[in-house]
């Protein structure tokens, strides 16, 4: 008897150990908000970590929200990242309702497509085309977008 109590001490004890070893979503938020401006710069991970002072791996598990980042650590990120402090914390908002949750949601994807080599590459290409042929370019492509 006294052998089972222990025991479910024991599972209990380790159940609330696992449960502050999890992911916090603002370490999450902020690791996608690295990348996410790493790749804007398109910027390695290998050299972020060069100008920061640990190594790739350590960037990565920042970006995957796997290892929480100091407020130095944090500070210099930024200050190579070009960008504020603040911008790391922007998508980290108070309650929401329903409809701002899904356009925050197409926002997100937006910025994550934008942050990619392909989404940087198509943005070029639309930038470099003059202005009054754009609205022809995004009528072509709902075209294509409405036949699939």
């Amino acid at each position: 008897m006294l052998q089972k109590t222990l025991s479910d001490a024991a599972s209990i004890l380790r159940d609330a150990t696992d449960d502050t070893t999890a992911q916090h979503i603002a370490d999450i938020e902020i690791g996608k908000r690295i990348k996410k401006r790493r790749q804007q710069l398109r910027l390695s991970q290998t050299a972020l970590g060069a100008a920061v002072g640990v190594s790739f791996q350590q960037i990565q598990k920042y970006e995957r929200g796997t290892n929480r980042v100091s407020s130095s650590t944090l500070y210099e990120i930024a200050r190579v990242l070009d960008t504020s402090i603040t911008y790391f914390f922007e998508t980290l908002t108070r309650g929401s309702t329903a409809a701002s949750c899904e356009l925050n949601r197409k926002a997100t994807i937006r910025e994550e497509f934008v942050a990619t080599d392909e989404g940087q590459r198509l943005v070029d290409a639309f930038l470099a085309i003059p202005k009054k042929t754009r609205p022809k370019i995004i009528s072509l492509l709902t075209t294509f977008s409405t036949e699939l």
